[in-house]
């Protein structure tokens, strides 16, 4: 409120645009602060994991955490993608450019929250359930393999020298979630917060230009991965129903969670195994 108050006296000489930059870098340490603080709160109980055949994916602040972080990629992703094609394209909005950077701003403070809470709240919580552990990442990238389509499965297992003959048996994720969707989303999420906070320092402390231009670049990359991330996770998730309705109400039941880990898009689908050979008999001489 101070802040706010400070940005909105008529007391600095500060047009919309450069007003929003400064109340967005100074109320960072709180927004930081309050996504950690609720992480360790919700690390302090547990949770009732099985209930009439229905097993806990998600608690219900993962639930909300989830939503809320979605809603910061919705305000945040199309208005910094157009700071940039905006000014390469030589288009205009019908409403002040300080505008798109106010959502921007707002959408970025969602997710700094967002990020900072689910931190701590991993952390403090001992939760490593997504972490694949030490001397594990060939047997998960052997389980994702086989959840690839055949080709792009025995291709990538071929690269890695992985055995497919083999199908480990998921636990608790898919090894989609643990071998790929989990890494890729915490590296995304790492570059766009620590490059757009670079950024956003520039207004408090003297950025060297080519590290300001790398990060600038770099968020946009993020942005981009963050994009595609997003399409691929809708990919893998609307064809397993029950994966989407356990975002809602963090529940599944053990039958369809039986059905997902199995490979299978439903519970009474045929598991499809990829590999009806090993890797190196069933390439190709042109694939190998």
């Amino acid at each position: 409120m101070m802040i706010v108050a400070q940005a909105t006296s008529g007391a600095q000489p500060w047009d919309p645009e450069l007003s929003d930059n400064f109340v967005f870098i100074k109320s960072l340490p709180f927004v930081l602060g309050l996504g950690l603080v609720t992480g360790l709160i919700r690390s302090a109980g547990p949770a009732e994991q099985h209930a009439g055949g229905q097993v806990r994916r998600f608690s219900m602040g993962t639930i909300l955490g989830h939503w809320l972080i979605t809603i910061g990629f919705v305000l945040a992703l199309p208005t910094g993608l157009w700071q940039y094609l905006g000014g390469i394209t030589d288009k205009h909005l019908p409403f002040p450019l300080y505008v798109v950077y106010r959502v921007h701003y707002i959408g970025a403070v969602i997710i700094l929250f967002s990020v900072a809470h689910f931190l701590a709240y991993w952390l403090a919580s001992g939760d490593r359930s997504l972490w694949v552990g030490r001397g594990q990442w060939r047997r998960h990238l052997t389980g994702f393999a086989l959840e690839l389509p055949a080709a792009i499965g025995r291709r990538f297992a071929a690269r890695l020298r992985l055995d497919l003959t083999q199908r480990p048996q998921a636990t608790r994720w898919t090894f989609y979630e643990t071998a790929f969707s989990f890494p890729t989303w915490s590296f995304a999420l790492a570059l766009i917060t620590v490059t757009g906070l670079v950024k956003a320092m520039r207004y408090l402390y003297p950025i060297p230009g080519p590290l300001l231009y790398t990060a600038s670049t770099l968020h946009v990359a993020a942005m981009g991965l963050i994009l595609v991330k997003t399409l691929d996770h809708l990919r893998y998730t609307l064809p397993r129903w029950s994966l989407m309705r356990a975002m809602v109400t963090g529940w599944i039941s053990e039958s369809a969670l039986s059905g997902v880990l199995a490979g299978r898009t439903t519970p009474g689908e045929a598991a499809s195994d990829p590999a009806a050979a090993p890797v190196g008999a069933a390439l190709g001489s042109s694939e190998r």
